[in-house]
């Protein structure tokens, strides 16, 4: 296992020593605020991915919701909308599909993709193969 550098302030984990970030904790129910009714939907999507993809932890930043697996990988990025959540997840390869909102290329084989999902059916076997993709590219599986 990858030794972590621990941030003294923040208490987050990076695979770089003094790795620059935001230590700003920001609670999640805040994400929330005003968009009280998406929060089952948050939950139920995180209850998928454990049982489906992997386990992971969750940091809370000003900008978004990190999920982010060992070695200190953040595989996926929630956003809180009135009426969806947002998602964002990397592949290494270019990615067709109509449920996808917005992409853009950020290296030679790395994606960013977006997509948003506004009920519990659509955290589907197609969503949840995406998310596993992205959950093991950081470990080459």
């Amino acid at each position: 296992m990858t030794k972590l550098w621990k941030c003294q302030k923040c208490g987050r984990k990076f695979e770089k020593k003094n790795q620059m970030h935001s230590c700003t904790i920001y609670p999640v129910e805040k994400h929330f605020k005003g968009k009280e009714e998406m929060k089952p939907l948050y939950n139920k999507l995180k209850e998928k991915i454990k049982k489906n993809v992997g386990s992971f932890w969750v940091e809370s930043l000003p900008c978004c919701i990190h999920l982010v697996t060992a070695p200190a990988y953040t595989f996926a990025a929630v956003y809180a909308l009135r009426d969806r959540i947002r998602m964002h997840f990397g592949l290494d390869y270019k990615l067709e599909s109509s449920r996808i909102d917005k992409f853009s290329q950020y290296s030679a084989n790395r994606y960013m993709y977006s997509i948003d999902i506004k009920s519990e059916k659509e955290i589907d076997r197609e969503l949840l193969s995406w998310l596993r993709q992205a959950y093991n590219l950081k470990h080459g599986v």
